[in-house]
């Protein structure tokens, strides 16, 4: 069984849309916080490679990170990311 691997392109995309979907609900976050949560998102999704790993295990990483970015932030504001579908490039988030 060949694994699907998830490219660097498809991780920022979905990052960006994670963090634009969180700051435009949540509020503008200044230029570091941003910066911090763009790459702590990032990181969160690249660890599982697999396409399918992606989406059954990311939502999860990325709400722990966003938790921990709001935990750092004094935020709680609570949006979490419901769904990544790494075949289009989307996700959900409520």
């Amino acid at each position: 069984m060949a694994m699907t691997f998830v490219n660097q392109a498809v991780i920022e995309a979905l990052s960006q849309q994670i963090v634009a979907a969180y700051c435009g609900a949540a509020g503008p976050a200044d230029g570091p916080a941003r910066e911090r949560l763009m790459g702590d998102v990032m990181h969160a999704i690249e660890e599982p490679v697999g396409s399918r790993t992606l989406a059954e295990d990311g939502p999860d990483r990325v709400n722990a990170a966003l938790a921990d970015w709001e935990a750092q932030e004094g935020r709680a504001f609570g949006l979490r990311l419901i769904e990544i579908d790494p075949a289009h490039t989307t996700v959900t988030m409520g």
